[in-house]
């Protein structure tokens, strides 16, 4: 079950990406090699963004739970 929910490349993500992208930013996508792997890195400014969705935060109005395990 918990392989349907993706961990990469998410609907949120992409919209982080695409303004990134739009503002001219150099960016990394889910990298592996930094602490925490986080879901983008800009290494110019050493910022690394962690996006957690609705699904991981158990939020009651946005969390569409799986209907088998």
């Amino acid at each position: 079950m918990m392989r349907a929910v993706k961990s990469k490349h998410t609907r949120l993500e992409d919209i982080v990406v695409n303004e990134l992208h739009k503002r001219g930013l150099r960016f990394r996508r889910n990298v592996k090699d930094l602490k925490g792997k986080p879901d983008i890195a800009i290494k110019k400014y050493k910022i690394v963004i962690f996006i957690d969705s609705c699904f991981w935060h158990g939020c009651k109005k946005h969390c569409r739970m799986p209907k088998s395990k």
